[in-house]
């Protein structure tokens, strides 16, 4: 057993009020996963690098074309990403955490993983959902609201991580904080500083989630660790 983990003896109690006995059940508890609480769980895989790398890599992309970089214009490249990688992986990771006990994982990692599969729909041609509008200028509106949604979902993320990582709060932060400049570019469709200014909090966000990745990959056999950025766990477990 590592120094990163501990192994407790708790119980779970089964039964009604009246005649209810209590079974007792060995926890693991463990510090690996850097960015994200302390899990409880049998000894399981850690997801999360596969879970950073997917947000990491469709983000990045939305953030190049909401930039402009090199004149991108298109999101088609989005649409394959998100959904051939992105949603599919995050999906896997956050069922993977369910049996590892992390109900924040699970729940992060499968509501990014929806995020993603939805984005890619609003985004793709086959999908006929800019086209349902029947008032043209009805869908840049809506595609608002459908960030502002996700604004408000991460940000409910942000507030249940606080007692986790820097690392984790500084990441959902930027996260959030691009969900938030795309939603009002399209709120606002003339004033392009709102669309650039959340390309470039989504490339911070993106390479926050890569060095994520690796922090999340590096354990105590690897030649050096990468921090994570204030533990605030420590504050939890004195």
């Amino acid at each position: 057993m590592s120094q990163h983990e501990t192994l407790d003896k708790e119980t779970t109690r089964i039964g009604d009020n009246a005649n209810d006995f209590h079974v007792p059940v060995t926890v693991h508890r463990s510090t690996e996963q850097a960015f994200l609480p302390v899990y409880h769980g049998n000894k399981i895989a850690n997801p999360s690098p596969l879970a950073f790398s997917a947000v990491a890599v469709s983000l990045f992309l939305v953030s190049q074309v909401a930039l402009g970089t090199d004149k991108l214009s298109s999101l088609s490249i989005v649409v394959t990403v998100a959904l051939g990688y992105s949603a599919v992986a995050l999906l896997v990771a956050g069922i993977w955490e369910f049996p590892s006990g992390n109900p924040f994982g699970a729940a992060l990692y499968t509501s990014l993983s929806g995020f993603f599969a939805s984005l890619a729909l609003v985004l793709s041609p086959w999908s006929d959902v800019s086209t349902s509008y029947t008032n043209a200028a009805e869908f840049p509106v809506a595609v608002s609201q459908f960030f502002f949604a996700w604004f408000i979902t991460v940000f409910i993320f942000i507030v249940a991580a606080h007692r986790s990582s820097g690392g984790l709060v500084i990441f959902l932060s930027l996260v959030d904080l691009t969900l938030l400049f795309i939603g009002l570019a399209y709120r606002y469709p003339g004033k392009t500083v709102l669309l650039k200014t959340g390309g470039a909090l989504g490339i911070v966000a993106s390479f926050v989630a890569w060095y994520a990745t690796l922090a999340s990959l590096l354990d105590n056999d690897s030649l050096f660790r990468l921090p994570v950025l204030l533990d605030l766990t420590k504050k939890r477990r004195a």
